[in-house]
């Protein structure tokens, strides 16, 4: 019994080392639950979104604008747990 504690413990402590990366450039779609953003040097990336990813403001973001998104790895997807707004300069 105290072995299967030990397991779920070690586990749970796996799981929550979670880690997470940036991206910034502007917003090229967003169509359900996927934000296609080009980066600055061409690049494109796709993120899944979702009722738990946070947006900086409180809105989603426009085609256009600028954004930094923090993501991290699921299942060989990335997947944005915030995207930020950046002003346009």
């Amino acid at each position: 019994m105290v072995a299967i504690g030990i397991f779920i413990t070690v586990g749970l402590r796996e799981a929550s080392a979670q880690q997470y990366f940036f991206f910034q450039g502007k917003v090229e779609s967003l169509y359900k639950d996927q934000l296609t953003v080009k980066g600055n040097k061409g690049e494109t990336m796709h993120f899944a979104i979702g009722r738990r990813t946070v947006y900086i403001p409180s809105r989603l973001p426009g085609v256009g604008e600028r954004v930094k998104v923090t993501y991290y790895l699921r299942r060989g997807h990335n997947v944005a747990s915030q995207v930020e707004i950046l002003s346009a300069k």
